[in-house]
């Protein structure tokens, strides 16, 4: 009897340090694999997105003088007959114009784009575009909700991707 015995609580103790030690290791390893993985996957997954999505460029907003003197311009456009200048809105991403038309038009698509592009937008040498400076003109017809209205953005001859 020359071997030393040890008591049942200081095994107990030696074998819970084990346990845990056996434990702890392996879920931290697969945990950070899993979350370096999921890290590198959010990257990648952002840098795809920031550079595929154009980038709305915000402008200096306009004056209150010329945003008198656009929703003016725009007014008089329909003020006769039965489409009506429901607003104009202002931001420093554009002008966006809102139309109500008493029924939706037989166009759709690219047609009805370029009929508001080459009937409702102001023509290249209109003063109105000195007023819009480089910012966006979007017209948007609509029914009963500017939501589900159909838009086209004007070519603004001061733009530089137009000029």
């Amino acid at each position: 009897m020359s071997q030393p015995t040890l008591k049942h609580g200081d095994w107990v103790r030696i074998i819970e340090s084990r346990k845990k030690q056996n434990h702890t290791t392996k879920p931290r390893k697969s945990s950070i694999k899993f979350v370096t993985f999921g890290l590198a996957f959010l990257t990648i997954f952002a840098v795809f997105y920031w550079t595929s999505v154009p980038k709305a460029q915000a402008q200096t907003p306009l004056t209150e003088e010329s945003q008198t003197h656009i929703a003016r311009y725009f007014s008089k456009q329909f003020m006769m007959g039965t489409w009506h200048l429901d607003e104009v809105k202002f931001s420093e991403y554009g002008v966006f114009t809102h139309i109500r038309l008493p029924q939706k038009l037989d166009m759709k698509g690219e047609v009805l784009s370029n009929y508001i592009k080459h009937s409702l937008c102001p023509p290249s040498n209109s003063a109105i575009w000195k007023e819009i400076k480089t910012h966006p003109l979007t017209m948007n017809l609509f029914v009963s909700l500017q939501r589900k209205g159909q838009k086209a953005q004007c070519d603004n001859p001061n733009s530089k991707r137009n000029s």
